[in-house]
């Protein structure tokens, strides 16, 4: 696993309750730079322990902070029980400043989280184009410190996996139009892997189904572990790819852009399915220098069946300043960003106009095809404007291409064979450790 010095370590009295789960604590804690004992806590105990431990004080935007430590370290276990809105009420109550799916992970929830892209519940299915799907959870919080990100500050993964899938084998069951299940967008998984051993048994999983695939979404190097695993081609792994400058100066903790290329290099060789999503593409200084290496190297050593593209958005212009650094923008795109603060208003693509955006797919695009002129490529989060404008280039539309983690985009299929709200019911009244967000 990385090698991590988180300040402190908690683990939630459920975690030593079997010996199996208890051990996966154990390897990880003795795995630390600096090994240490887990604090052991109740439900009760935690609104304080988060307020004399100052939990909060590492979370929010990576970029504008002064110093960036490693994360505190939380384990727990998924409950799937009767009993989440009486822990959220005294949550709740006591004010702890954590929201969102980390608080749904320390609650012990959060598991299979329903997102309604492109249907009517999601007012923002006009601004974007993403698919509706359920995405599982595992993790929530992350080791990489992108400067970009907010999910630093607190990691808190769960433990007890053998539990997880069995209600995970009941969500897939009651959905059969959906083929892939992503794993995690608010965590990179691979990380505590393989001491925390519990990947693996998901991976495995998945090898044991027909026609269901897992999909790991990573910037990771830490792969070894994973190659002798039984997954049967059933797990695609979907590498976030960047440049030499935006890996190494922006994402700090992550695989460099050579080390996530050989990482995929050696899955693809383990008999993986890879894909690459360059997401997000921050138009940095030397950006097209940095984006023409990035393609040869991973084009001329993999060979991925699906590329997506996405330029950095969702923040305004000030607030991507105070993340990044005015001075590592390239000056056009930073002029174009700061000129069109008001026409962009709280678009998800902001900050950077759909002309500016545009000449960074073209970009990319002309240089995946001098070296592959097969491969899909698809647009990631982008407006319906900006597939009409790319469509007969990308040889498909907003409705029926495949991406690096669409719920119908299964391995090497070229666009889906219908649109992809086709069929697309939420159906989970019953089961447990589901939820929903916008």
């Amino acid at each position: 696993m990385y090698r991590i010095d988180p300040p402190a370590v908690y683990a939630h009295e459920s975690t030593m309750a079997e010996p199996r789960l208890r051990e996966r604590v154990e390897r990880v804690c003795a795995a630390l730079e600096r090994p240490q004992q887990p604090v052991v806590y109740t439900d009760e105990e935690l609104p304080e322990l988060i307020q004399a431990g100052r939990w909060t004080d590492g979370l929010g935007a990576m970029g504008a902070k002064p110093e960036v430590r490693d994360p505190i370290l939380v384990f727990n276990t998924f409950r799937f029980d009767d009993r989440l809105e009486e822990r959220a009420k005294r949550f709740d109550e006591a004010k702890t400043g954590i929201g969102g799916h980390l608080r749904e992970m320390l609650l012990g929830d959060g598991a299979f989280i329903w997102f309604p892209a492109g249907l009517k519940e999601d007012p923002r299915r006009r601004q974007k184009v993403c698919r509706a799907c359920w995405r599982i959870h595992f993790q929530a919080g992350c080791l990489h410190r992108c400067a970009y990100c907010g999910l630093g500050g607190i990691l808190a993964t769960m433990v007890n996996v053998e539990e997880y899938l069995l209600h995970l084998g009941k969500l897939i069951e009651r959905h059969p139009w959906q083929l892939t299940y992503l794993l995690e967008d608010d965590a990179d998984v691979p990380c505590l892997e393989p001491e925390l051993g519990c990947l693996g048994p998901i991976i495995e999983y998945f090898g044991t189904l027909q026609d269901r695939y897992l999909v790991i979404h990573t910037k990771s190097w830490n792969v070894d572990w994973m190659l002798p695993l039984k997954h049967q081609g059933n797990t695609i792994i979907v590498w976030s790819l960047a440049g030499p400058t935006q890996s190494e100066v922006l994402e700090p903790k992550t695989g460099t852009t050579e080390e996530r290329i050989e990482a995929a290099r050696k899955c693809q060789e383990a008999g993986y399915t890879v894909r690459y999503k360059f997401k997000p593409i921050i138009p940095v200084r030397g950006w097209r220098e940095d984006a023409a290496r990035t393609v040869e190297m991973a084009l001329t050593r993999t060979n991925p069946d699906v590329i997506s593209l996405c330029c950095f958005m969702w923040m305004d212009c000030d607030e991507m300043i105070r993340r990044l650094g005015r001075d590592r923008i390239d000056p056009e795109f930073l002029a174009a960003a700061e000129a069109s603060v008001e026409e962009m208003g709280t678009t998800v693509t902001r900050p950077f106009p759909e002309a500016m955006r545009a000449k960074i797919y073209d970009f990319y695009l002309k240089e995946i095809r001098k070296w592959n002129r097969e491969v899909p490529v698809s647009l990631s989060t982008e407006s319906w404007e900006m597939w009409e404008r790319f469509r007969k280039r990308l040889g498909a539309s907003g409705s029926n291409y495949v991406c690096g983690c669409g719920p119908q985009s299964t391995p090497r299929l070229r666009k889906l064979p219908h649109g992809a709200w086709r069929d697309v019911v939420r159906n989970d009244e019953g089961l447990r450790g589901t939820g929903a967000r916008i």
